[in-house]
């Protein structure tokens, strides 16, 4: 494990490839969104606003813009989002996270990650089993016309991984071919990233000509 000091490239800025500046304020007024249960909702007419510039949500069948939670407090804090219930009372971050507190006590950690990630230029989704909490694609890459190169498992400091956590997902990113970063954020919410790769020790007890 090497630690963000060590020159891990994946997280600088890169040169010779095209950049997306995805923190670029193009939208002049806020649009609406609705957050109705863990997600929130941004119309049809204005979905277009938000997820082509910086690539956010998913679309839904009747073509709204679905947002996930971090999602949703990133574009609260760059002010292109004004979020409200269901019966229209407006809501910020914090209602958000209190909501959503039970079901997922490290948001605002997750949170924190994500906006790393995004201050640095970089296109991020949602992350899937095993404990990953992003994928995290390559500068110039855009997600649904390429995979992500990255998977990124936040970390609490003082919050200990397992030998067989760790083992999972490093056998996850080993079997889709793709880098495995942990972020651990410390106390002040600062975030640090380390590059994770696998080793094969040699049997214990023998030297380099293969003795014991």
């Amino acid at each position: 494990m090497t630690g963000e000091d060590d020159k891990f490239p994946e997280m600088e800025p890169s040169k010779g490839i095209e950049e997306i500046d995805l923190e670029e304020d193009v939208i002049e007024e806020p649009v609406d969104a609705v957050f109705d249960g863990r997600k929130g909702y941004v119309g049809s007419s204005d979905a277009d606003k938000i997820s082509q510039q910086g690539f956010y949500g998913n679309r839904t069948d009747d073509n709204r813009l679905e947002l996930e939670p971090v999602e949703l407090l990133h574009l609260i804090e760059r002010k292109r989002l004004v979020v409200k219930k269901p019966d229209g009372e407006s809501i910020g971050p914090e209602f958000i996270v209190s909501e959503l507190l039970d079901d997922d006590q490290d948001l605002w950690t997750k949170y924190l990650v994500f906006r790393d990630l995004r201050s640095r230029g970089y296109a991020v989704r949602q992350g899937f089993g095993s404990g990953i909490g992003f994928r995290v694609y390559s500068r110039g890459d855009k997600p649904g016309n390429a995979s992500a190169s990255q998977l990124v498992y936040v970390l609490k400091e003082g919050v200990p991984i397992s030998l067989s956590d760790l083992d999972m997902v490093t056998q996850t990113a080993a079997g889709s071919r793709k880098k495995l970063v942990f972020a651990l954020v410390d106390q002040n919410g600062e975030v640090n990233f380390y590059r994770v790769a696998q080793a094969n020790l040699r049997t214990l007890g023998s030297d380099d000509n293969g003795e014991r």
